[in-house]
């Protein structure tokens, strides 16, 4: 297969919003969710997890933190912080995009800041920094309801050649 998926330059002029930011308010619709990848089930986000808001290169999430996500503490592992902001990452990633198409992370860096207890709501607010024809750039910042930064996370992502195949 021919890898020749790229991420346009700028969007379609004559459409409000291309493929890939479709898919992020289906795949996240709060109450109609359509779509989950596999492992968010497992994990428990798949219901924890709720969009509020999206744009091309922006997405902002809600997600309420559960215990089983813990470490001895009460504090949320920081292993699942970075499993969640490589979610909002790709969604949007996902927003950058006119076609489905395979695209990956490519590396992810985590930087914690203050404690995150279970059983509070939390801010996932995910930035496109910068983009090239067939990689971004992506910052995660988890913030508390006092609006303090928990966490911070920036990834790099790329087009990749794959069957890109919806599986639920």
């Amino acid at each position: 297969m021919p890898d020749t998926a790229t991420i346009p330059s700028t969007p379609a002029p004559d459409t409000a919003e291309n493929w890939g930011l479709t898919a992020v308010r289906t795949a996240l619709a709060p109450g109609g969710r359509t779509y989950d990848l596999p492992f968010m089930k497992t994990a428990g986000f798949s219901d924890s997890i709720e969009l509020t808001h999206a744009e091309q290169g922006r997405v902002t999430l809600s997600w309420h933190a559960e215990a089983p996500l813990n470490s001895y503490d009460g504090i949320v592992h920081g292993g699942m912080q970075t499993a969640l902001a490589d979610i909002a990452q790709g969604h949007a990633f996902s927003t950058l995009i006119d076609a489905p198409c395979g695209f990956s992370t490519v590396d992810l860096t985590s930087r914690y800041l203050r404690p995150m207890p279970s059983g509070q709501s939390y801010e996932v607010d995910t930035t496109v920094l910068e983009k090239t024809k067939r990689t971004a750039i992506i910052e995660t910042v988890i913030r508390r309801s006092d609006g303090k930064t928990v966490s911070r996370f920036v990834g790099n992502w790329q087009v990749v050649q794959r069957d890109f195949q919806l599986k639920n």
